[in-house]
């Protein structure tokens, strides 16, 4: 992964705005990321921006393969 400005690991995170519902969002290699079900991407400077607003991401585990 490139130098981005935030520390989050590409995956998938339950994200976490104010009183909006949770939704999915995709980090993805370059830092860059997109809300699930949208063609919207988010540069890696305005995920760092959203972090810094306090907004939530939580990790979600990829399922295990038996």
């Amino acid at each position: 992964m490139k130098d981005t400005p935030h520390s989050l690991k590409p995956g998938y995170y339950w994200y976490f705005i104010d009183t909006d519902p949770p939704s999915v969002i995709h980090i993805h290699d370059t830092g860059a990321a997109s809300l699930m079900g949208t063609d919207y991407e988010v540069p890696p400077e305005d995920v760092a921006e959203m972090i810094q607003r306090g907004e939530t991401f939580v990790w979600i585990d990829p399922p295990l393969v038996p």
